[in-house]
């Protein structure tokens, strides 16, 4: 029974030692993280049998989230301090960690980090401080605000990019007419199926398609750029190159500006 309580005891502390080091540097030490997650188990457990470390994870994180909140919310300026060394720490891990990591530039990344922390700094100073209705559930909450900042950024780029590209292939039709025609009647055909093929690609719905065709076959890009611009897969430029391409097979047009373009 001894070892057993020991065990037990081991694996709350290695709950409180993680949980701190993850969000409540300076604010809580794991003597107090352990005996609240001690308290919360006992009074959630109704077998007798020992909690998974999963849940003393969760335990720990939840009562560091509590205590973080209030912190960011406090009157004294070195504890908010303390707190929010810990919600950037914690604001970029979760950044690197989500799928928008691949998207962002190092400076990109700082930009949505620096951006997320100020509109919560501004949340903290309302009068009552906006948040979560649960402070255990402020990290959560803090989650979702920097993932929505960075997809909007994310998005912006992306746009940015397409009005980039869509800007560029008449720069792009004239050289390549020029230097493959010498008939001013052939520059003239070349001209038009150029221009319909790019007015077929922008009546595509799906962004991502669009973006792939301009790209690849208006602005020249090459597709591992493509895909190091868009912050995807290799494989992604290839499916979405082959979709778009079924979407607009059934245009005449479209298919002889391809050739055309190829040859």
């Amino acid at each position: 029974m001894i070892e057993r309580c020991s065990d037990l005891e081991r694996t709350i502390y290695s709950a409180a030692e993680h949980a701190i080091q993850r969000c409540a540097r300076e604010l809580l030490t794991v003597e107090m993280v352990a005996a609240q997650v001690r308290k919360d188990w006992e009074e959630l457990s109704q077998r007798n049998e020992e909690p998974s470390q999963k849940l003393l994870n969760r335990l720990a994180l939840r009562y560091c989230s509590r205590t973080l909140y209030r912190a960011c919310c406090s009157s004294q300026t070195e504890i908010r301090n303390f707190a929010f060394a810990n919600l950037r720490r914690y604001m970029e891990q979760t950044l690197r960690q989500s799928k928008y990591a691949s998207s962002l530039t190092p400076f990109a990344a700082e930009d949505v980090l620096q951006q997320t922390l100020a509109d919560l700094q501004k949340a903290f100073l309302q009068d009552p401080p906006d948040g979560p209705d649960d402070p255990s559930a402020f990290l959560k909450w803090a989650q979702t605000v920097i993932l929505r900042h960075a997809y909007a950024y994310v998005e912006k780029a992306r746009h940015e990019m397409t009005v980039s590209l869509e800007e560029q292939p008449e720069v792009c039709i004239e050289e390549v007419v020029d230097g493959k025609n010498h008939d001013p009647e052939e520059d003239a055909i070349s001209r038009e199926l150029h221009q319909a093929l790019k007015n077929a690609i922008l009546s595509l719905s799906n962004p991502n398609y669009r973006i792939v065709l301009i790209g690849i076959y208006l602005a020249g890009i090459e597709e591992c750029e493509l895909a190091a611009r868009m912050g995807v897969q290799l494989q992604d430029i290839y499916l979405w190159r082959h979709r778009a391409l079924n979407a607009l097979r059934s245009k005449r047009e479209v298919v002889e500006a391809l050739h055309i373009w190829l040859r």
